[in-house]
């Protein structure tokens, strides 16, 4: 069905429970449309550009929002197949800002969930609860690797107690932090699937932002502690999470910011971005070919900053360029499949996939996350996720060779059960999911900052615009205060991920039994 709303035809298609619209440039004739103006642009429909987009129609300022994609929600969207839903990888939904949390409230109402937090660590074939479990611990190392890491942690801080020393490195923050018999069990082999680069060669940035305040000694203090007297964020035991996936509350927030006056193009990417003393033109091109251009006088990117400054004319300096050129990021397939059986593949949320011998850095089982997401008793809704830079091995596969493959290593895990079947499988591809938070980045991202700081009416928000692996909430917040930005305030978006006030820490909020 096609309805028209100012300048745009829209199509309404049903997502999930409700129907959310998907606008499409109205053209009266074959050629290429244009929208002449509007007054904030924002690029990318992931957590930051739908928080930035509902701060700016909600302060009744004119937004368009544009995105690659066909449905909002980025890396956190959700896609329905065979009647069950998947999203691009698990997200757990856990945040320290009550602005953040009421807007989940807010949106979401009653179908915002409590769901209790099962993880779990796959290493040479065993099973670690991760948080920590003492008992489990020492079960699955047995009793003369235990006292081995027991007197290799001993060691490393006996060391750093004679030469102290600022880890450079992420295998030096968590080395000091837990010894090297934990670091490597626990820690290198799926650090190093995930980036794809040696950990000596990872910024020890990535680790404090990561898991800030953990080290050995407070998680066996948080495992012998009373539930919920943690204060550690990566010991959350509980989250909150959409009852239809993590994309639905991007799809609600989509409406929401369309019915307050806004205007949201998908299937739309970014080819240019022209600035002179009038303002910002924004060139893009829709999925069937056909370019247009908006000239607006602020932008709130959150696409990789590194293709941002390539697209800027006039041309940013040399130097700029090749401070993006020396940063990367890593990409994203997830294959995702759904499995017949009449008992569920694992009951965990998710699994991290530490056994070197395995490429799988990660699955998840989203029945685990809500029922809804599942369609009939005996289906399940399972993703493998494997990380990737172009050309190398799982790059080069083809999708059903990267369903095979995870098909093999969930056999190889134990985690599909007897009598199994899969009725349906695809892979999701995203490309520059991670920023690769390597030795020296800091640098780099330093000299990009300083020249976009110089162009007025211009600001990056969001994991890959701030080139920050951050969470969905700091994402949320700092394009919250983005928008503000572009409203007349003055906040650091910089500092959302370093700033304690927005890091995740203690339980998520208790709204009611899991799966309620």
């Amino acid at each position: 069905m096609l309805i028209r709303i100012g300048r745009f035809r829209v199509r309404v298609e049903s997502i999930g429970t409700g129907t959310v619209p998907s606008l499409f440039l109205y053209r009266a004739r074959k050629a290429c449309g244009v929208i002449e103006s509007t007054q904030i642009v924002v690029i990318g429909a992931g957590p930051a550009g739908c928080a930035a987009g509902r701060t700016l129609a909600g302060s009744g300022a004119q937004c368009l929002i544009l995105d690659k994609l066909g449905m909002p929600g980025g890396l956190s969207r959700s896609l329905r197949r065979s009647g069950a839903s998947f999203d691009v990888g698990p997200h757990r939904f856990y945040t320290q800002s009550e602005e953040v949390l009421s807007i989940w409230k807010s949106v979401l109402g009653k179908d915002l969930i409590s769901v209790e937090r099962l993880t779990r660590i796959l290493y040479r074939g065993k099973y670690f609860n991760y948080p920590l479990v003492p008992l489990n611990a020492l079960r699955g190392l047995g009793m003369i690797r235990s006292l081995h890491a027991a007197a290799s942690y001993a060691w490393r801080q006996a060391r750093l107690a004679l030469r102290p020393r600022v880890a450079g490195s992420f295998e030096e923050w968590v080395t000091d932090r837990f010894g090297r018999v934990l670091y490597e069990t626990f820690f290198k082999h799926y650090t190093e699937k995930v980036w794809g680069i040696d950990c000596s060669e990872i910024s020890a940035d990535w680790a404090s932002q990561r898991i800030k305040g953990l080290n050995l000694a407070s998680a066996v203090k948080n495992a012998l502690a009373s539930p919920g007297q943690s204060g550690i964020k990566t010991l959350v035991d509980r989250f909150v999470y959409p009852r239809y996936g993590s994309g639905y509350l991007y799809e609600l927030m989509i409406k929401e910011i369309i019915a307050a006056g806004g205007s949201f193009l998908p299937h739309t990417t970014v080819t240019g971005l022209h600035h002179d003393d009038s303002g910002w033109a924004v060139s893009y091109e829709d999925n069937e070919g056909c370019s247009g251009c908006v000239r607006c006088g602020t932008v709130l990117s959150s696409m990789p900053i590194t293709e941002l400054v390539s697209m800027i004319s006039p041309r940013v300096p040399q130097e700029v360029l090749n401070a993006a050129a020396a940063l990367r990021y890593r990409n994203h397939y997830c294959v995702n499949l759904l499995v017949k059986s009449k008992k569920t593949p694992f009951p965990d949320n998710w699994i991290y996939v530490h056994s070197p011998a395995l490429r799988t850095g990660r699955i998840a089982n989203f029945a685990n996350f809500s029922e809804a997401l599942r369609n009939g008793s005996d289906r399940f809704p399972v993703a493998v996720e494997f990380f990737s830079f172009p050309g190398d091995e799982i790059d080069a596969r083809t999708d059903q060779e990267r369903i095979d493959l995870a098909v093999h290593e969930l056999r190889e895990m134990g985690t599909l059960p007897r009598g199994f079947s899969i009725e349906d499988a695809f892979v999701v591809f995203s490309e520059s999911a991670y920023p690769i938070i390597a030795k020296g980045y800091d640098d780099h991202l330093s000299t990009i900052r300083a020249c976009l700081s110089r162009l007025a009416g211009l600001q990056t928000m969001g994991r890959a615009g701030l080139f920050q692996y951050n969470n969905q909430d700091h994402s949320m917040m700092t394009g919250i205060l983005a928008a503000r930005n572009a409203l007349g305030a003055q906040y650091d978006v910089w500092a959302v991920n370093i700033d304690a006030e927005y890091h995740e820490s203690g339980a998520a909020p208790d709204l009611g039994k899991p799966g309620d």
